[in-house]
């Protein structure tokens, strides 16, 4: 079974000092990089996603914006010279980009999503990579969140977290624990 790890959005906007920081970024980002550093040492596919906002959404959306230093990989997970790096335009890692056409070209079967954000980006990818016919795995420590307001309440990250990843169990992606990734017991 031929596995890629798919880093989506791990860009210096999401921390602290950035535009729209999030819920533990620090964290999530040193529990990618435990998963990052067991694939390069295993010689296998590590993917870096990257966030460029739309121009069409930079008013809206400040952030991300392409050829600023929040729109860069963050230095924890920086890509090596001989990872891919593929940018996107929309939530979906898998939308107007060659993501699925790069892991068939390398012959995977499975793909570990992780990174920034799991209501978001993350859940559009894991999703999709499900429905391009990979085996799907989302690592619960490896993604964050932010609090979100709807009907005048302020939802918890956490629990936003939490719901995401149970709605993302319960018939799309299997969600393993970063310990499981690193044993293979997956």
């Amino acid at each position: 079974m031929k596995e890629a790890l798919i880093i989506v959005d791990v860009q210096n906007d999401y921390f602290p000092g950035g535009k729209f920081p999030t819920w533990r970024p620090v964290e999530t980002a040193n529990e990618i990089k435990k998963i990052m550093d067991k694939f390069r040492q295993d010689g296998k596919e590590v993917i870096h996603v990257a966030h460029h906002m739309a121009p069409k959404h930079e008013k809206v959306m400040d952030f991300l914006i392409k050829g600023t230093r929040g729109a860069e990989i963050h230095e924890i997970v920086k890509p090596l010279d001989t990872e891919k790096i593929i940018y996107k335009n929309y939530a979906d890692g898998f939308v107007a980009t060659d993501l699925k056409e790069y892991l068939l070209s390398k012959g995977i079967e499975t793909v570990i999503v992780v990174g920034m954000m799991i209501h978001n980006c993350v859940n559009a990818t894991a999703y999709s990579g499900t429905d391009e016919g990979f085996k799907t795995i989302v690592v619960a420590e490896a993604v964050n969140t932010f609090d979100q307001e709807i009907f005048g309440e302020v939802i918890p990250a956490e629990t936003i977290w939490k719901s995401f990843l149970a709605g993302i169990k319960f018939a799309y992606a299997q969600v393993n624990k970063v310990d499981d990734i690193l044993s293979g017991n997956y």
